[in-house]
């Protein structure tokens, strides 16, 4: 019986070639952020694991949060010594990377390796604009028994924030991710009531 031959079977990588860039992104319409700070988030946890239990007696009634302190909790701090219009509040880098996943629906592009065309180099990026105003809206108040609250956000007007990226270039090219971002910008948006959400917040495009 002949013996079997056997190949060596050799995997080779090339190295990746790791390009940085950072893309200036112009807002559309206004940016709403309404973030959720860590302790509400963990308090929210907290208060399911109770109801799951069904220990509900003796809960504390919950503090009313002023106006400014529900306008500060809503913001992400880039630099607090920064001005309120250039630099002192940011947004997560995250959202654009999201929206360039939502948006590849709208192309041949699998969402899988939208997520992948980039990676944000920092988490937050400080926004420019030429105004921040307080937005109170009515929210809520659809489900029987449950009555509608205000929610108090922080509404950006003429921003602006510059995207600084890592991508690799044997797997994509700055021209695609650029056309990502347009059609995010347009279509899906970031922040709060966004389009992808039913709303017109957070439209961007790529800036020159």
């Amino acid at each position: 019986m002949a013996a079997k031959q056997t190949t060596d079977r050799r995997i080779e990588i090339v190295a990746p070639r790791y390009e940085e860039v950072t893309i200036p992104i112009v807002g559309l319409t206004p940016l709403l952020c309404h973030n959720m700070p860590e302790a509400v988030k963990l308090q929210m946890v907290l208060d399911r694991e109770q109801k799951e239990r069904g220990a509900t007696k003796g809960k504390k009634r919950k503090e009313a949060k002023s106006i400014e302190q529900q306008f500060a909790d809503a913001c992400y701090i880039a630099n607090p010594d920064a001005p309120a219009t250039n630099g002192r509040y940011g947004f997560p880098t995250s959202g654009f990377r999201l929206a360039c996943k939502d948006a590849a629906r709208t192309t041949d592009m699998a969402m899988t390796l939208a997520k992948l065309t980039f990676l944000p180099l920092v988490e937050l990026v400080p926004i420019h604009c030429c105004e921040v105003r307080t937005r109170i809206d009515k929210v809520g108040g659809t489900t029987p028994g449950k009555p509608s609250t205000a929610c108090v956000r922080a509404e950006f007007h003429g921003w602006s924030v510059d995207l600084p990226i890592e991508y690799d270039a044997d797997f994509t090219s700055l021209e695609v991710i650029v056309n990502l971002l347009q059609r995010a910008g347009r279509c899906i948006g970031v922040g709060a009531w966004r389009p992808a959400c039913g709303g017109l917040h957070g439209r961007f495009r790529v800036g020159d």
